[in-house]
């Protein structure tokens, strides 16, 4: 058993007044190569194992998907020691088969993004030095997705999906009809705005990674479909204390595994994949 794991666990709206983490520490100001974190960070424990959560947006960032700062956020979490991440967003159904309420263990993803860094190597003074061609197949830890799938299948009253290519666009405009009908014809079934780039970044750092998403919106593949933020606000917080159960029950699965072979493989795979001339 892997009883000195520690997951780092990445949300949004919601986690700054969650009671998830007992023994509370914030951290404040943790310096990065990269800039400063959305929030301070905060660590505790979740069903015995030690948890690290960071928001994505908060005192230092709006939620405007654009500017967010993934690079400090992952950083951050792998200098205080998270060994995996769990992460959650909102999503929308770009299928009739994805409703509202649903929980997404996602499996894949395309990243129609245009102006987000999405490496930690690019050559500025500080920074990580050379270029990083790692493989994004898989993009998420399968190791970890099983475990969520479990979680989610173990919760009562959970409706969940146990696959789904997420797009992610580059907000903060939501897309629009012609989009959604391009999307759909890649085989996408969700969409979102914060998978991109941070499954990149989380894997460049040698941390397996995965999310789950929370379906928010069921319109935004209809013709004559317009998406409510308000609306998507409040299917979010309807949806967010099953979400919180199932990320509780597979953090406890987290701390009964062995990790040792999965953190190695992962880690050489990024070492190799670093190259400086």
């Amino acid at each position: 058993m892997s009883s000195t794991i520690r997951v780092g666990i990445i949300g949004g709206s919601g986690f700054d007044r969650s009671d998830i983490l007992s023994n509370r520490v914030e951290h404040e100001n943790v310096a990065t190569p990269y800039g400063e974190t959305s929030d301070n960070l905060v660590s505790g424990i979740i069903n015995g194992v030690q948890c690290v959560l960071c928001f994505r947006h908060g005192r230092r960032h709006s939620y405007n998907p654009t500017r967010l700062n993934y690079r400090a956020n992952i950083w951050a979490l792998k200098h205080l020691g998270v060994d995996v991440i769990l992460a959650t967003t909102a999503v929308g159904s770009l299928s009739p088969d994805f409703v509202r309420g649903d929980l997404v263990v996602f499996d894949n993803y395309i990243d129609t993004t245009k102006f987000r860094i999405n490496t930690f190597y690019d050559n500025e003074t500080g920074h990580l030095e050379g270029v990083m061609h790692m493989s994004m197949h898989p993009p998420y830890s399968q190791d970890l997705r099983q475990l969520l799938l479990e979680s989610c299948a173990e919760t009562p009253d959970v409706s969940f999906k146990n696959k789904s290519t997420i797009v992610v666009i580059e907000g903060p405009q939501f897309s629009t009809y012609a989009e959604n009908k391009v999307f759909i014809s890649w085989g996408c079934t969700t969409i979102g705005m914060t998978q991109a780039p941070e499954t990149a970044l989380a894997k460049e750092l040698g941390l397996p990674y995965a999310a789950l998403g929370i379906v928010t919106d069921d319109v935004c593949w209809k013709e004559d479909g317009i998406v409510d933020p308000n609306e998507v606000v409040t299917i979010f917080k309807a949806a967010f204390p099953k979400a919180m159960e199932v990320l509780k029950r597979t953090i406890a699965k987290i701390g009964q595994k062995d990790w040792t072979q999965t953190l190695e493989t992962i880690r050489t795979l990024t070492a190799e994949a670093v190259m400086k001339h």
